[in-house]
C-alpha cells in the first residue's frame, strides 16, 4: 500500500489572490503542507528560488502546496488520490506566501506532534510544523481552530479512512 502523505488546504490565503507564490527547487523529498524559507535566486534561472529548511523560531515561512499531478494512476484503485502525492528532491514546486490572518489547513502528517484546538502551531526544526502550548513572537504561529475530516464515507470495498485537516488562522510570520 501506498504511504499516506500531507495534503495542504488553502481555505483563505492571500497570495492565491493578491500575495506572492514562488518557484522553489526543492532539495530533498516533499509533501503538500510542509513548510519552508527561500534560499537565493537561481543563477541560470531567475524565476526559481532555493529552498532552505527552516528552524525553530523562524519567521518568514512559505507554504508548500504544489497542484497535484499523478501520472500513474493505473496500478491501483485509489493511487491517483491526492494523499498518496509528494515531490522528488530537485523537482521546482508552487509555494505560497502566508501572512497573519490567513486561514489554511494541512493533515495530520504535515504536522510533528498532537495538534491541540485552541493551541498554537509553529516552526520545529525541520519542513512540518510542532505544536506548543503558548504562542510565539516574532516567528511563525498559528492558532489550530479545529480539525475536520473529509473524505472516506463512502468507500464501500475498499479500506479508506478520511483526511484529517488541522484548520488554523496565522498570527504572524
Amino acid at each position: 500500500m501506498a504511504q499516506v502523505r500531507s495534503v495542504a488546504k488553502l481555505a483563505k490565503v492571500k497570495s492565491v489572490y493578491t500575495g506572492n507564490t514562488f518557484s522553489i527547487r526543492t532539495t530533498q523529498e516533499m509533501e503538500n503542507g510542509f513548510f519552508v524559507k527561500l534560499g537565493d535566486v537561481e543563477a541560470n534561472n531567475i524565476e526559481v528560488h532555493g529552498m532552505v529548511v527552516p528552524q525553530a523560531g523562524d519567521k518568514g515561512l512559505v507554504l508548500i502546496a504544489n497542484p497535484a499531478i499523478i501520472y500513474d494512476n493505473t496500478a491501483r484503485l485509489g493511487a491517483d488520490q491526492e494523499r498518496f502525492y509528494f515531490m522528488e528532491a530537485g523537482e521546482v514546486v508552487r509555494g505560497y506566501e502566508i501572512g497573519a490572518t490567513d486561514i489554511l489547513g494541512i493533515t495530520l502528517e504535515g504536522i510533528e506532534g498532537d495538534a491541540v484546538e485552541g493551541e498554537y502551531l509553529v516552526a520545529g526544526n525541520g519542513v512540518k510544523l510542532v505544536p506548543s502550548a503558548t504562542p510565539v513572537a516574532d516567528a511563525f504561529c498559528a492558532k489550530v481552530i479545529r480539525k475536520e475530516k473529509i473524505g472516506g464515507v463512502l468507500s464501500l470495498n475498499l479500506t479508506q479512512t478520511p483526511a484529517e485537516y488541522v484548520m488554523m488562522e496565522v498570527l504572524t510570520n
